[in-house]
């Protein structure tokens, strides 16, 4: 008897975990959808992710551990825009996707950039503080009192 290979259903999902690097340690990135996860890419605070879909209507979720994205995220679907549905608790974003479009798609989420660190001069109620340069002078003069003493010793010897 010959079978007949139906698709169960568009709501029906797979569930694939990556692994993402972050500073050293590995978190764990659950995607379930009724499409196929080709791969997961992590740089900087951008991730990227490819998808392949035989089904016109595409439903998925996904666990984003906080340590991989800074907050506020957005996210990008074939370059667009959209605003999935996201929830958070102290560990994970917890993101319900749904767009259109069989074929490829190329999910990009990104975040907020890394803060940068300025060196720059402490300014305290207007004024620049001084205590680095009198110490400088204090040293300076400790070490000017200490080469006369020496010299006037060795003049006297």
């Amino acid at each position: 008897m010959p079978a007949y290979g139906q698709p169960l259903s568009d709501r029906t999902g797979m569930k694939t975990t990556f692994e993402v690097t972050v500073d050293g340690k590995k978190y764990p990135l659950e995607i379930v959808g009724n499409f196929d996860v080709k791969s997961v890419d992590l740089q900087g605070n951008k991730l990227e992710i490819e998808i392949y879909s035989s089904l016109s209507n595409n439903l998925g979720e996904m666990q984003i551990p906080l340590n991989v994205t800074r907050e506020p995220i957005q996210f990008f679907i074939d370059e667009q825009e959209f605003f999935p549905k996201v929830l958070k608790n102290d560990k994970i974003h917890f993101v319900t996707l749904q767009f259109a479009g069989n074929g490829t798609h190329r999910l990009v989420i990104t975040g907020a950039p890394e803060p940068s660190v300025q060196m720059e001069e402490k300014i305290v109620n207007g004024q620049i503080p001084y205590l680095p340069i009198v110490l400088a002078v204090i040293a300076a003069i400790t070490v000017g009192t200490i080469l006369v003493y020496r010299k006037r010793k060795q003049k006297s010897s």
